[in-house]
């Protein structure tokens, strides 16, 4: 955004906007890079040319939590500058972003002498505590929601342990009975299946509480891979949508059965979005040996992801067009890919398919 489209300069004439232009200065900042710390002097106004800016308190437990953001058009430190208060929240970059920074006492003094853009100014104050008001709830109403899944999560390991060690002795007597090869795959994916349902509810409470313990190894991802068509052989017998997958060797420092589970989660969404006639999944990949990074795409040509809910897919709770879906299955997918150090992200067109790409490091 150029300087003059900013909404701060709309009433402003640019013969009076020019003098506090001309002693700002514009910055680019990366992503999470400090704006300002809780309890800084309030001496900048900042105007947002570029990106989104998130706002931050710490909590007691001396962790931050997110309480508003602002985004490109928009402008913050106002009521710091205003009240001479130091600043109530730290203020950081939300990916790549540009600032017009304008020194505090610049903008009193054109107050004095101008003060027709006061009325902007407070409606911003205004804006600001509305904003944060309404991210707040919306946080104690998450953390509400994370803690029963939390307890329910427990509750379930704890009354599924009994169920399935009879199920894996079952599998083992069957094999006892009838040791031939076919049975002993088929029992083989039986216990598979169980430990997998076992490390499914335990990746939910570890999300609930907001951290995953990753138990790392170094594999292939073809490997990783033929494992997951091993323990999903009927998507793979599905006569009515293929999957095509294209592979590149290389190996991977991660957790095998966490990354099995982000897997899980897209192929299932692929299929769901598919319609009745099928289609094609393709599953292919590149490797970037510079930046020792791996990019997987997951593609579908199905129905598309809705506009409506793409800007917080990832997000829990998040569902759309399933009468089962809990909207957990994304959000854990991101969190695991996240605790490994890489970065998931889609395209999406409605009637068209979806792909999604994660990143990884081979490190």
């Amino acid at each position: 955004m150029e300087i003059s489209a900013h909404p701060f300069f709309e009433n402003i004439s640019p013969q009076m906007a020019q003098p506090l232009v001309d002693a700002s200065r514009i910055v680019t900042l990366r992503n999470k890079s400090i704006i300002f710390e809780e309890g800084d002097p309030a001496d900048n106004l900042y105007l947002i040319l570029r990106g989104q800016v998130a706002f931050q308190k710490r909590l007691p437990s001396g962790e931050w939590l997110t309480v508003s953001y602002s985004r490109e058009g928009d402008y913050f430190g106002e009521i710091g500058v205003l009240t001479d208060d130091p600043r109530s929240l730290r203020a950081t970059a939300d990916g790549e972003i540009d600032l017009l920074v304008m020194p505090g006492n610049i903008l009193v003094q054109y107050l004095g002498q101008m003060p027709g853009p006061v009325d902007d100014l407070l409606q911003s104050v205004i804006k600001h505590l509305h904003d944060t008001t309404r991210h707040y709830i919306q946080d104690m109403l998450h953390q509400e929601r994370m803690a029963i899944v939390g307890r329910m999560t427990n509750t379930i390991i704890h009354d599924f342990k009994n169920p399935f060690c009879l199920i894996s002795l079952s599998s083992q007597l069957i094999l006892q009975k009838h040791p031939d090869e076919e049975t002993a795959r088929l029992c083989a994916n039986i216990d598979n299946q169980v430990q997998r349902m076992l490390e499914m509810v335990s990746e939910l409470s570890a999300f609930s509480r907001g951290k995953h313990t990753l138990k790392r190894s170094r594999f292939s991802l073809r490997e990783l891979l033929d494992e997951f068509q091993d323990l999903n052989f009927p998507y793979f017998e599905d006569e009515q949508i293929s999957i095509v997958m294209d592979l590149p060797e290389v190996e991977l420092n991660a957790d095998k059965a966490k990354l099995q589970r982000v897997f899980q989660n897209l192929i299932d969404n692929a299929m769901g979005a598919m319609s009745e006639e099928g289609g094609v999944i393709e599953i292919n990949g590149q490797v970037d040996d510079e930046a020792k990074l791996l990019e997987v795409r997951v593609s579908d040509h199905g129905c598309g992801i809705p506009e409506e809910i793409r800007e917080n897919f990832f997000e829990p709770f998040v569902t759309h067009g399933k009468s089962e879906g809990t909207g957990l299955g994304s959000a854990i997918a991101r969190s695991i890919v996240e605790a490994h150090g890489g970065r998931i992200r889609f395209e999406s067109e409605i009637g068209q398919g979806t792909t999604f790409f994660i990143t990884l490091p081979t490190e």
